[in-house]
């Protein structure tokens, strides 16, 4: 199909030659902000770039016979001849929209170039939204008669949410569709591999990116800025413009303000002049601008969150599979946030929780899940309604998430040689394969002269980056320490190793010459991580299973009262491997060392059931308060622990390692 998409897509001056083959060109370098105002113009405000260039790029069209440009210049420029070029050379218009239902706009010149076609081409409108709250007589006129236009003639008249679309039906504009931002509709890819863990673990130290309203209002910014200003006051923090710079002083015409290279301005001269105009310190550590999507996107890579007042900030970092928190004050963003289930909170509230909690509860995985869900229905609610009309989406959900490498803040991938404590690094010139799959990254360590191979499953710890495909598998230093290869299987998320890439990657011919070429076999896991380790257990080969904390399963119908993982319980729990129990027949023994929980002690008794003699199993005391791990960490004995479960040892080795962690019952117990 060939489309025109009328959009502000690019930062590029259009050619006044009306010639075949020749493009417009970019801006001009500049080394100063006010240099970059004619670029500016090009597009507006700058969240224009991110949700003009969707539609072209997620619509399947005839790349040769498209075009991106502006209908009211065509209108113009070919005079009475309009709508029968447009008629010849396109078959559709996609108009992609914003905030534009707003008493200080004007759209008669997009009204008069859409009437003009007199139906010789059919369009469709994607992303319609009002701004504030205000009567239709308020609109100018052309405004007025655009939105009728719209309703009327338009093949789909997509609105952005239910609020836009209900203020319309009340002022008999009913011939509306609620299809949320098209920039959403982008990088599926990325949304769906979206993980919170990386800066939850931070914290208070997460490095974040944000964008708000730093405009000038009768010579000081505005309250919403300056509360933005303290909201980040202490916190490690980017700021993006998008359209405010332009009203400061005079400062923004100095030579070497802003680097157009990196998109950044010298940020002590703006934190200096921004706390005066505030009355409050400004502390940003960079400053960006940005004249295209992709610069933006790769930025937001190099911070652990967004959070902002921005809502097409936001989506730079979704497109770019980094998490992102909405601070919501006015119906555009809460309309879109509500659309697509995105975490959203107003700036005081951000305020009063501070920034560890926030990132605990607005990326926690219950919230992302559901905000995944919700985005999985919302494509394909877009899918349809442009199916319709002859138009195809070519973005796709995936079925698994895809991973998003992880970036060292201090500019490189987080490699193992990295890590902060150097008497566990690993041994020089040792160095791992990773082999990534659409839902694990498998890391294989082989030690020079190791017969036995140790297979580790990650647990489901918060602060792991999950992102990070280089990082180091569940007690793999003290076992390379100890003389065993390891091969870490590393989900993408907390998956609970219920994808089967898993299985096929264990069956691969290439995997079992692998493992064949070890002596013995074993798993290891915790928590979630154990129940892989005996879920697999038999497809590996494994001599000694492992576990600490284990999970048999968290299927419904096989431990109803398991209700400790409530995101993972709503994963399918149907079909192959839903039973660690049924994965550990030929392993010669099972360890499980195991707290005093009750719902610990039922997943024992399960194993107990099915096992028999073969499962060594160890119940710490109640004493302590801390999960299996932790305290095993805390008291110095996982390596011990593992070690000599590995090896083979009984009961009595097993107890005299744990010494008086173990619980020691009376027979009235």
């Amino acid at each position: 199909m060939r489309i025109l998409f009328h959009a502000p897509v690019l930062s590029v001056h259009r050619p006044d030659p009306a010639l075949s083959s020749i493009l417009g060109v970019p801006p001009t370098v500049t080394d100063t902000l006010f240099g970059l105002k004619p670029a500016h113009k090009l597009t507006g405000n700058r969240g224009n770039i991110i949700h003009a260039e969707a539609p072209a790029r997620s619509l399947r069209k005839d790349p040769d016979g498209s075009a991106v440009g502006n209908i009211a210049n065509l209108q113009k420029n070919l005079g009475e001849g309009y709508a029968e070029v447009m008629a010849e050379h396109f078959d559709m218009i996609v108009v992609s929209l914003a905030n534009f239902i707003r008493p200080n706009h004007d759209g008669i010149r997009l009204f008069t170039a859409l009437e003009a076609l007199d139906g010789r081409v059919p369009f469709v409108v994607l992303g319609a939204g009002m701004q504030g709250s205000h009567a239709f007589t308020d609109l100018m006129p052309g405004n007025r008669d655009l939105l009728a236009l719209l309703n009327e003639r338009a093949n789909l008249f997509g609105v952005r949410g239910t609020q836009t679309a209900e203020w319309l039906a009340n002022n008999g504009l009913e011939n509306t569709t609620v299809l949320g931002c098209p920039s959403l509709y982008v990088y599926p890819q990325s949304i769906m591999a979206i993980d919170g863990a990386a800066a939850q673990s931070k914290g208070r130290q997460a490095n974040v990116m944000t964008a708000g309203h730093f405009s000038m209002r009768d010579g000081a910014i505005v309250e919403r800025g300056t509360e933005l200003a303290k909201a980040f006051d202490k916190i490690d923090a980017s700021y993006v413009f998008q359209d405010e710079i332009f009203a400061y002083g005079k400062f923004i015409k100095d030579r070497f303000g802003y680097n157009e290279g990196n998109n950044i301005a010298q940020p002590e001269i703006l934190n200096r002049w921004l706390s005066r105009k505030c009355g409050h310190k400004v502390d940003f550590n960079r400053y960006y601008y940005f004249s295209e999507a992709g610069a933006w996107r790769q930025a937001a890579m190099l911070h652990d969150v967004y959070i902002g007042d921005r809502f097409h900030g936001g989506v730079a970092a979704l497109q770019a599979g980094q998490p992102a928190i909405f601070l919501k004050h006015d119906n555009r963003v809460a309309e879109l946030t509500e659309h697509f289930g995105l975490p959203a909170l107003n700036t005081q509230k951000f305020m009063r929780k501070g920034l560890k909690a926030v990132l605990d509860e607005y990326l926690s995985p219950e919230m992302l899940d559901t905000m995944k869900a919700t985005y999985r229905q919302r494509h394909a609610e877009y899918v349809a309604a442009l199916a319709a009309h002859g138009l195809e989406v070519d973005t796709i959900v995936p079925d698994e998430p895809q991973p998003v490498p992880a970036v060292d803040r201090q500019g490189h991938l987080g490699a193992i040689r990295s890590q902060k404590a150097p008497e566990e690094a690993l041994p020089e010139g040792l160095w791992p394969t990773t082999t990534l799959t659409p839902s694990y990254a498998m890391r294989r360590l082989h030690p020079e002269g190791a017969r036995e191979l140790v297979v580790t499953f990650e647990g489901a710890g918060q602060a792991l980056d999950r992102k990070d495909p280089l990082r180091p598998g569940f007690g793999e230093r003290f076992l390379i320490k100890s003389g065993y290869a390891v091969l870490s299987v590393l989900p993408h998320q907390q998956n609970w190793y219920r994808p089967l890439d898993l299985e096929q990657y264990f069956q691969a011919p290439e995997t079992r010459a692998w493992m064949a070429g070890f002596d013995k076999v074993h798993v290891l896991g915790s928590g979630m991580g154990a129940f892989g380790a005996m879920a697999f257990a038999d497809v590996i080969g494994a001599e000694n299973v492992v576990t600490l904390q284990p999970i048999t399963t968290l299927a419904e119908d096989l431990i109803p009262g398991e209700i400790r993982f409530p995101a993972a319980r709503k994963l399918d729990w149907s079909g192959s491997y839903r039973d660690a129990c049924a994965g550990c027949d030929k392993a010669a023994r099972i360890y499980a060392i195991h707290g005093d929980h009750p719902l610990d002690l039922a997943h024992v008794a399960r194993l107990q059931d099915a096992l028999g003699a073969r499962l060594i199993s160890a119940e710490l005391s109640h004493d302590s308060k801390r999960p299996v791990t932790p305290l095993l960490r805390a008291k110095r004995r996982l390596p011990r622990t593992a070690l000599t479960c590995l090896r083979g040892g009984d009961a009595a080795a097993l107890e005299q390692v744990l010494g008086a962690l173990v619980q020691h019952k009376t027979p009235a117990e």
